[in-house]
């Protein structure tokens, strides 16, 4: 071994057990059956951990000792993400730790209760619940995952746990790459009534790829399936992974699908289908259920903890989160834009023109934007972290995330199942959203690499079960990365991944470190694959070692084949040797590799190797884990006023929406609240400076499909006339109001204004609202729509015509600054600098950033700015 590493791996243990062995400073206690008004004590608990989080802010600038948070049993309901920032840490190496009590296993969910059921279709037993709010693409049942209605129906698979199931397939009829679509057998379809809805998840190699539905056009016995867009052209450019007739296949065998999402696919137990139109959930009883006494839970949140740094200069540090339990986590960008996985699940954002291979338009792109899943756990700037002996289950998309800029933390103990994507990914597998994938990752920011993290004594299986495409453990571009004693097991691609890029230049790793794990039963579906897998070069003193790998094959609808260790293109630096294989192909693949030491014999065997493979004695218990604790939604958050109910005729101030949380008082599609203001959920609030130099905010940096709710008393019952103050710089704009989820108006479109600093004033009428206590709705049909207040009037002459804000956005030009920039979906294209006295929009033009709208980070405010 290295003798570098092994004084790094030896100092990192030393840090975590000093950690355990510190003297403690302060202890506050959160139960779900506490109160936020309490002391904090163990007779007086909080309720909440964001007020247990408030509290250690309180006390953390000077610490002496560890400050703990010790979470009671119970269920902890979260209406929003937990977002830790570098003012939540510890100090001079004390740490503020987040665990369970002893013997307790306290369940933080994202998720939402369903009740309500009534039969709906007695012959079928098909039963409904109405007034279902949100979007979601799982559904559990009893603490079982249903399944969401598709075509051909599942396979039980029991060996990945209670209830496991895999899918089953049939191939497609031929790949029209002229016409962009897909010919199948038009049986497949002749029952479907919505096709629209309907999406076709097709296997191409080593990925697999989620297109929603245009239409359907039969011709006979074949129907024509076309997808719709972004997805249809994004496919149809790639060359890669290869679309169409199987590759090397004879004889020739098309590529493998299943269509999922329609109620007329409901015609086996277990299965479900959501009506998004008209918020109606619909369920077939699995033998024994009774919906009467039935526990249903639909995700809700798509991250449930978020620890960011602010750069890499300014980290969090010194945080533990142990024996905690994360379910529910939800994702639903398929359903939006579709998920293209180009590998590993990072799916494509953009396919871009490749001049060196001709006419992009015909399968011929090798150009790629590529971003990660969502992860119900995600890190990003932190360093000396312990995550350790806690549960993810139930999850949509990645588990545990360790973003970028991490260093000296320790992933141990935890037990990942039935989880969608991968259940640990760790480091940048690109720059950012805006960096071709084949440009090396080697940074001039050293510390925004993963470096000195450990991977240990982890359980991951019954995992990629959305998302097949994903891998057990996936690592980017780390250096002095130890994945050891892992157990990794029933996933659909590779099992521990690291590298990426397919380049053979410099890269930011080196000495990485994949020894004594036991990884079996991988790649039961997708080809091109290996228990381990690796890409690009990895530097020097870099290991695959004592390894365990068995019961390995390949599936009857893969493409093609698999290979034992795979060092795939440009992998260099590895010495391979001493692993072990049983029942699986045996031996290391190379395929444009570079230069490795491989000392692997193919019938190489070691009791040492068998017996002290994968989990080490004192975390084995974590393999007995097979469930989580029943959520219990009795003491969720329900909808409130924020501050009072609001009155029409009357004033509603939009950033005043309800209590309650994601999916119930609002719906917004990321997890940070980009403007800064006002509120800590994932709303995003602007400040907004009015002509008399009074402060106010507004809601800002909008996206299609985002709500907010209030809750209205309606003094009588009449039509309305409305004012709203809004600004929107871009053509497109609109909103639309409900009553109680009844649409009041049409889509309204918002007048384009020079920019989002100018708002101006838009008028409207509402059909018909009874008196009462109602919730209205704002909902965003266009995106991009800053929007102050909505007035209500019975008549035209009650409207004002004062408090139109001018929003001050002034805060950066005079002085140079360091600015991070975001794409419009949040996606960090990059930082750099501002010099004094250059617009915002030229540094921009600068940096070579295209045409569109970008959020810009800097001096603790956040601006969004257009470069036409």
């Amino acid at each position: 071994m290295d003798t570098r590493i092994l004084s790094l791996a030896f100092g990192c243990t030393l840090a975590f057990a000093g950690a355990a062995a510190a003297a403690t400073q302060a202890t506050f206690y959160v139960s779900p059956s506490g109160n936020d008004a309490a002391a904090g004590t163990k007779d007086a608990p909080f309720k909440t951990i964001t007020q247990a989080q408030k509290a250690v802010r309180a006390i953390n600038g000077s610490m002496t000792g560890d400050i703990e948070v010790i979470l009671r049993e119970g269920t902890y309901v979260l209406p929003a993400t937990i977002a830790f920032d570098e003012r939540d840490g510890g100090k001079d190496g004390h740490y503020v730790r987040y665990k369970a009590a002893d013997g307790e296993k306290p369940l933080i969910t994202g998720g939402m209760g369903i009740t309500g059921w009534t039969i709906h279709d007695e012959a079928n037993n098909i039963w409904k619940a109405e007034g279902v709010e949100g979007r979601f693409r799982q559904l559990y049942v009893n603490n079982r995952k249903a399944v969401r209605a598709c075509f051909p129906n599942v396979i039980a698979a029991n060996e990945k746990g209670n209830g496991g199931f895999d899918h089953d397939f049939v191939r497609l009829t031929k790949v029209d790459s002229s016409g962009r679509a897909f010919d199948v057998s038009a049986d497949y379809i002749k029952n479907i009534k919505n096709i629209e809805d309907v999406e076709i998840h097709l296997m191409i190699a080593w990925s697999e790829n989620i297109l929603r539905l245009e239409k359907a056009q039969v011709n006979g016995g074949t129907a024509k399936l076309i997808p719709k867009d972004p997805e249809r052209t994004k496919l149809f450019h790639r060359a890669f992974p290869m679309l169409g007739t199987a590759f090397m296949s004879n004889p020739p065998k098309q590529q493998v699908f299943y269509l999922e999402n329609s109620y007329d696919l409901i015609d086996a137990p277990g299965e479900w289908y959501l009506d998004e139109k008209n918020h109606v959930l619909y369920y077939k009883p699995r033998s024994g259920e009774s919906m009467a006494t039935a526990h249903v839970v639909a995700p809700r949140l798509n991250t449930l903890f978020s620890v960011l740094g602010k750069d890499t200069k300014n980290k969090v540090g010194y945080m533990s989160f142990e024996g905690l339990t994360f379910a529910h986590s939800n994702y639903t960008r398929p359903s939006e834009e579709g998920f293209l996985d180009l590998q590993a699940a990072n799916f494509n954002v953009d396919v871009l023109p490749d001049q060196s291979r001709g006419n992009w338009e015909k399968l011929n792109s090798n150009k790629y934007l590529l971003w990660r899943p969502d992860a119900a756990f995600r890190v990003e700037n932190a360093h000396h972290f312990l995550v350790q002996g806690n549960v993810f289950s139930q999850i949509a998309a990645t588990g545990l995330d360790f973003v970028s800029g991490t260093n000296d933390d320790m992933i141990q103990g935890n037990a990942f199942f039935e989880i969608g994507a991968a259940g640990i990914m760790l480091g940048k597998f690109y720059q950012d959203s805006t960096t071709e994938i084949h440009i090396a990752y080697n940074p001039s920011d050293k510390d925004e690499i993963s470096t000195r993290d450990t991977v240990k004594n982890n359980l991951v299986t019954n995992v990629t079960n959305e998302h097949q495409g994903a891998v057990g453990i996936g690592a980017g571009y780390p250096r002095y990365v130890v994945i050891e004693h892992n157990e990794v097991s029933y996933t659909y691609y590779s099992g521990i991944s690291i590298g990426f890029g397919w380049t053979k230049q410099q890269t930011a790793m080196t000495n990485n470190h994949v020894n004594w794990n036991e990884i079996h039963h991988i790649a039961r579906l997708l080809c091109d694959s290996g228990p381990i897998y690796t890409l690009s070069n990895q530097g020097t003193g870099s290991e695959i070692q004592h390894n365990y790998i068995h019961d390995n094959g390949t599936s009857k609808w893969a493409d093609y084949w698999n290979v034992p260790i795979y060092l795939d293109e440009g992998s260099s630096g590895f010495t391979v040797k001493e692993n072990v294989f049983k029942n699986s192909p045996a031996g290391v693949g190379q395929n444009q590799a570079g230069q490795n030491t491989l000392q692997q014999s193919n019938n190489y065997y070691s009791d040492d190797v068998v017996n002290n493979a994968g989990i080490e004695k004192a975390f084995r218990y974590i393999r007995d884990i097979k469930e989580i604790p029943l959520a219990d939604f009795n003491g969720a958050m329900e909808q409130t006023p924020y501050k009072a109910q609001l009155t029409l005729p009357g004033i509603v101030q939009l950033e005043d929406y309800d209590m309650g949380g994601q999916s119930v008082s609002y719906s917004d599609k990321d997890f940070v609240n980009e403007g800064g203001a006002y509120r800590e959920d994932g709303v995003d609030i602007v400040q907004v400076d009015s002509a008399d130099a009074s402060k106010g905010y507004a809601i800002g940096y909008t996206q299609a499909g985002e709500w907010l709710e209030y809750s209205v008393n309606v003094v009588t019952a009449s039509k309305f006339v409305f004012r709203a103050s809004v600004a929107d710089g871009l053509e497109g704009g609109g909103i639309r109001l409900f009553i109680d989820g009844k649409a009041v108006t049409d889509t309204i479109a918002v007048p384009q204004t020079d920019d989002w600093n100018t708002y101006t004033l838009m008028d409207g009428e509402t059909s018909e609202i009874e008196k009462g206590e109602h919730i209205l709705r704002l909902q965003f049909t266009g995106a991009y729509v800053n929007i102050d207040w909505i007035q209500f009037a019975l008549t035209k002459d009650e409207l004002g015509t004062t408090g139109i804000r001018a929003y001050s956005m002034d805060f950066m030009p005079n002085a140079d600054r360091s600015l991070k920039v975001f794409n419009a979906s949040g996606r960090l294209m990059g930082v750099f600098n501002n010099r004094a006295g250059l617009s915002l929009t030229e540094t921009l033009k600068q940096a070579g950033l295209a045409k569109g709208i970008y959020l810009v980070r800097g001096a603790g405010k956040t601006l969004r700015v257009q470069v036409k």
